[in-house]
């Protein structure tokens, strides 16, 4: 085995009292017990490629009895976790700082750093010397922004390791090098035969770091996405109709893109709440879920795909689109309540601007049917129609529609608005409803809707207006 060990050519910065802390109680320990301990993975990258960057956990390697340093780190406070005990791997936890600690797989840190999956991670620094160690030219991969496998085999032997490389990629701005280009090529197809809670955590990792929303792209570039969601390459084929110049696979790309920039604030639409974005649908927040949803919003299209004398529609596709996502979550191993969110937002993205278009003279009830179907989607689907519409019109919009559309969208927020208070602030509750009219059971429960629709219409302004009414239903009854 080839032993290469380098002077730290850059400045890796420990920041802050508590890494100075985390750093000297391993220093002390190693000088204590004896044995090596190696920093290495992702706070190695990320401080070559971004030195401020405050780091959230380290991953420690040991080369030692691993069970005499687990115990001198908790007896300096740390909280120990065994996270696979018969492999000797741990998990130290200092107020927000995570440690995970494994015993050196193989005879030296060469051969440990053999067994990971690209270069750029495949990078230790040994404390106490402060040398870095670094085999397979991962610095200088760093420094020319290439992706490249540590062994030939490396994607082989686990081809969720496409999804980590695709996430470097995009992260970092990075590129894989031609043979490992040539390897994904090759594997991809058998990422779906992974884990699926692995298929999913890579994949909302992505969507996490994917600032420019370019992450559906470079899936499809590398032959990775029609991996994982279906009709990928038929959409590319449909789309183009009297609404839009572009396919639908460029379309969905740029309703993803939108989303992003809404969820930066750089799009605007007047009394959208960001912060409901940051909300968290499990351990996920609903902004990685909605800007998924924006860019599966039209993928219904090519079932419902229809020529007629060379009149293009594809009248449906929000519905049967609905239908493909959710089956496809559910492969790819979402929970439950994101398959509700995700496909709730598919099944409803063209509600708006169908209200929008047909213009009834009786909103308020289009309104309020809207609104009860889909409740606490709402603004949700307000804000993906919206950013549905941008991407239509950025591209084509002759009679300035998109700004008639928006002032649409704004207004249903505020009726939205409205509604909520109505169902928050009832005049009456159901006990007086018993008291007045008798009612029992179900009955209450309609009676309830009735009264919260005729507030939402404005017929009834006050709790005197609520009991009238009451007291109208129950001489029917």
């Amino acid at each position: 085995m080839l032993k290469l060990k380098y002077k730290l050519e850059y400045t890796i910065i420990m920041v802050g009292e508590i890494v100075n802390k985390i750093i000297n109680d391993i220093k002390n320990i190693i000088r204590d017990i004896g044995g090596d301990a190696y920093i290495v993975g992702g706070y190695i990258r990320d401080k070559l490629l971004q030195k401020n960057k405050e780091f959230k956990d380290l991953d420690i390697v040991y080369d030692g009895d691993i069970h005499f340093f687990i115990r001198a780190l908790e007896s300096k406070g740390y909280k120990i976790f065994p996270i696979k005990e018969d492999i000797k791997i741990y998990r130290a936890v200092i107020e927000d700082k995570i440690l995970d600690i494994a015993l050196l797989n193989g005879n030296n840190i060469e051969e440990d750093l053999q067994s990971r999956d690209f270069t750029i991670n495949a990078i230790a620094l040994k404390l106490i010397s402060n040398n870095i160690i670094d085999p397979f030219r991962g610095r200088e991969h760093i420094r020319t922004k290439i992706i490249h496998e540590v062994k030939e085999d490396s994607i082989q032997k686990d081809r969720i390791r496409i999804l980590r490389g695709c996430r470097f990629a995009i992260k970092y701005g990075m590129h894989f090098s031609k043979l490992c280009e040539e390897h994904i090529r090759r594997e991809n197809k058998y990422i779906k035969f992974s884990p699926k809670e692995r298929i999913f955590n890579e994949l909302i990792e992505i969507l996490k770091v994917d600032d420019n929303g370019i992450a559906f792209e470079e899936l499809d570039k590398y032959g990775v996405l029609k991996e994982l969601l279906p009709y990928i390459d038929e959409l590319k084929t449909v789309g183009k109709c009297k609404y839009h110049i572009e396919d639908a696979f460029t379309h969905m790309n740029l309703v993803y893109r939108n989303s992003k920039e809404l969820l930066r604030g750089e799009l605007k639409v007047e009394g959208l709440d960001l912060d409901i974005f940051k909300v968290n649908l499990g351990e996920v927040s609903i902004g990685v879920y909605f800007s998924l949803a924006a860019f599966c919003h039209d993928i219904g299209k090519v079932k419902c795909y229809r020529n007629n004398d060379g009149k293009i529609s594809f009248i449906g596709h929000d519905k049967e689109g609905a239908k493909i996502i959710e089956e496809a979550l559910e492969v790819l191993g979402f929970p439950k309540k994101a398959q509700k969110f995700i496909k709730a937002l598919v099944e409803a993205h063209m509600y708006p601007l169908g209200l929008c278009k047909n213009n009834v003279k009786n909103y308020k009830r289009s309104f309020y049917k809207f609104f009860s179907r889909y409740d606490e989607y709402i603004p949700y689907i307000l804000a993906i129609s919206y950013c549905d519409m941008h991407a239509t019109k950025m591209l084509y919009d002759p009679d300035n529609e998109e700004q008639m559309f928006n002032e649409y969208i704004e207004n249903l927020l505020k009726e939205y608005k409205l509604y909520k208070n109505v169902k928050d602030n009832r005049f009456i509750n159901g006990k007086e409803i018993i008291e007045v009219t008798g009612l029992k059971g179900k009955n209450i429960g309609k009676v309830l809707e009735e009264l919260d629709k005729k507030a939402y219409y404005e017929e009834i302004i006050t709790k005197e207006d609520a009991l009238k009414y009451l007291k109208s239903i129950s001489h029917k009854s």
